[in-house]
């Protein structure tokens, strides 16, 4: 096979063909990835922690309906959210002084 030429080598080691991301769980201090995944043994890997979202933040309905979701219908959402919570408070306040 013939050396390859400068395009070919700086496309087979481009940022989108090397950008593969996997999940997993850090057990003792070792990264345990989902099954299925194998990768070669020695091979460096960045590590970024992923951040649970609040369970009813609209960060945690995203996860759940996904991004086609329409600017007005997230602003119902977050009103509504804000709306429980003003609520919620104010229930606190009263069983407090009750």
């Amino acid at each position: 096979m013939p050396p390859k030429d400068e395009d070919e080598m700086s496309h087979a080691h481009s940022k989108d063909d090397t950008d593969m991301g996997y999940r997993g769980t850090v057990k003792g201090n070792v990264v345990v990835l989902e099954e299925g995944v194998m990768l070669p043994e020695g091979l460096q890997v960045d590590i970024v922690p992923v951040e649970e979202p609040q369970p009813g933040s609209p960060a945690a309905l995203l996860e759940v309906w996904g991004s086609d979701v329409p600017d007005d219908a997230w602003d119902a959402v977050e009103k509504a959210l804000e709306e429980l919570d003003r609520t919620d408070k104010e229930q606190a306040r009263n069983h407090l002084h009750a």
